[in-house]
């Protein structure tokens, strides 16, 4: 039974392809978790965004058993929350929840952040479909660098090593650049059979599809293809440079965590190495690791640190 003079927490992240919710007590002790479709407005618009998360509380409620949210803490991370006008935006869609109060609404690679260390503080390098790095030092300053999509960036993402592995094998057709199994490799992938139908693909092929092709680049590079080697070395610098950049701007003189996380960084061992090795030689006084919860629980905790 649940004391009625407990505290609870709920820690949601937002996503535009999931949302996963967790409930805790108040000392974090696990009581619920629940996961539904994609809740970013940008993505399936407020009317939704506020059904996915009015379903997502409800059942969390249910299954812990608790009548009314009343003496819930809440912490919402989602792409794009650091924006006062999306902030205005889900603020307003929790005040229709019934959440208007206890409330804290931030991006989702500050709670991937809280989450992947177990800390207020330290660096986040995120490698997925994008990318982004973001930092926060002890002093609650915080800083970011990359994350400016798909057409002005995401150095280092899922995107940009597929799409460099796409206009690798255009390149090597034209004679511009060297040959490379990534043809091979990518038209069978995609049952094409030479590399002119690319151009159709291509401009039908959603950001997410194109993204999904960096798994035969790391698998090419794996086999010591030279182009495909390079082309993850130059993602590798990419998300270095950024992270240089937030722990410059952070100016970090103690001991401090750095978590990578993100689809490329947590399946891809050997990527996850290659950024291991070099900041092992720019920021020797870090400590480097994959996540250590999911950002959901990042949520969580970051609800908790301000009770």
């Amino acid at each position: 039974m649940l004391h009625p003079y407990i505290m609870y927490i709920i820690g949601i992240d937002g996503g535009g392809t999931r949302t996963v919710g967790i409930l805790t007590t108040e000392t974090g002790g696990h009581l619920a978790q629940v996961e539904s479709g994609p809740s970013n407005y940008h993505v399936v618009g407020e009317a939704e965004t506020q059904a996915v998360l009015e379903n997502v509380i409800g059942e969390l409620r249910e299954k812990a058993g608790i009548p009314s949210i009343g003496s819930i803490h809440f912490c919402l991370g989602m792409a794009g929350l650091g924006r006062a006008e999306d902030k205005k935006i889900i603020g307003r869609i929790c005040d229709k929840l019934g959440i208007s109060e206890n409330r804290v609404l931030t991006h989702d690679a500050h709670i991937a952040l809280v989450g992947g260390t177990e800390k207020q503080h330290g660096v986040i390098v995120i490698s997925g479909t994008g990318a982004i790095v973001y930092g926060i030092n002890t002093d609650g300053k915080d800083a970011r660098a990359s994350g400016w999509g798909y057409l002005l960036g995401d150095e280092g993402s899922g995107y940009d090593i597929a799409i460099k592995g796409l206009r690798a094998v255009v390149r090597a057709a034209d004679g511009r650049g060297g040959s490379t199994d990534l043809t091979n490799r990518i038209l069978n992938e995609l049952e094409l059979k030479a590399p002119d139908e690319l151009i159709r693909w291509t401009h039908a092929a959603s950001r997410d599809t194109i993204a999904q092709l960096s798994e035969i680049v790391f698998d090419a590079a794996r086999s010591s293809d030279t182009i495909a080697e390079q082309i993850v070395d130059d993602a590798t610098d990419e998300l270095v440079c950024a992270a240089s950049s937030v722990m410059k701007q952070l100016a970090f003189d103690r001991v401090f965590n750095i978590v990578l996380s993100g689809g490329n960084l947590v399946h891809q061992p050997m990527f996850a190495e290659k950024l291991r090795r070099q900041f092992a030689r720019i920021a020797p006084n870090a400590s480097v690791h994959l996540p250590r919860h999911n950002p959901a629980y990042g949520a969580v905790l970051l609800a908790q640190a301000r009770l």
